[in-house]
């Protein structure tokens, strides 16, 4: 059995043009998602010295269900909706 050199080019053809658009979809969700509604608002806290809070900096994105905190020692923790993990430990300046 032969195959016909035109049989070919059609057939890598199809499946160029297959994958292509299969792409496009996937790329087009992507940015979707990164350009949606969803951004970390800042969370006003006024807590004074000495109480809980104090120092502290709030981020929340509600939708999505995440928040970050600041510590006042730069200590960064986050929330994807489960409790706080920390996630970057400020280094002391010796």
């Amino acid at each position: 059995m032969t195959f016909s050199p035109i049989g070919v080019v059609l057939c890598l053809a199809a499946a160029l043009t297959s994958f292509s658009s299969h792409a496009g979809d996937h790329r087009k969700e992507s940015r979707v998602d990164r350009d949606g509604k969803s951004v970390l608002q800042a969370i006003t806290v006024r807590a004074k010295a000495g109480e809980p809070g104090h120092g502290w900096q709030f981020f929340s994105d509600a939708p999505r269900r995440r928040a970050v905190v600041i510590s006042p020692n730069g200590h960064y923790y986050y929330s994807h909706g489960e409790g706080l993990e920390l996630v970057f430990k400020a280094s002391t300046a010796a």
